[in-house]
């Protein structure tokens, strides 16, 4: 099993806020996660309803995550993001992966 952390966040965001929310979430990921220990990429995918919004990125750890969580500064930047959406999150192993025509995929 990958020891690459896959970490989703799905936001359904308030009405007339998805593109706000999408630079909210793209701005917080260009100043603060990209330069966290641990952070290896991420994603904002901007889903075609008019509402959701997905933030998908991929770390060294469980153990980086914990700590960018605990920084002073992630408080802040949630509570942004909560006047904008709600949202759910989802933390895991990758088990399958199809990148340019090559699979990868363990038995889990």
């Amino acid at each position: 099993m990958s020891t690459t952390v896959t970490l989703i966040n799905v936001f359904t965001a308030k009405p007339g806020k998805q593109q706000e929310l999408a630079k909210t979430l793209a701005e917080g990921t260009r100043s603060f996660f990209s330069k966290q220990p641990g952070s290896l990429s991420s994603s904002v995918v901007v889903g075609g309803d008019g509402s959701k919004v997905a933030n998908i990125s991929q770390w060294r750890s469980a153990d980086d995550i914990a700590a960018f969580r605990s920084d002073p500064r992630f408080g802040a930047y949630m509570k942004s993001i909560v006047e904008l959406a709600a949202g759910e999150s989802v933390m895991g192993h990758t088990t399958y992966s199809h990148t340019g025509g090559i699979e990868d995929q363990e038995v889990a």
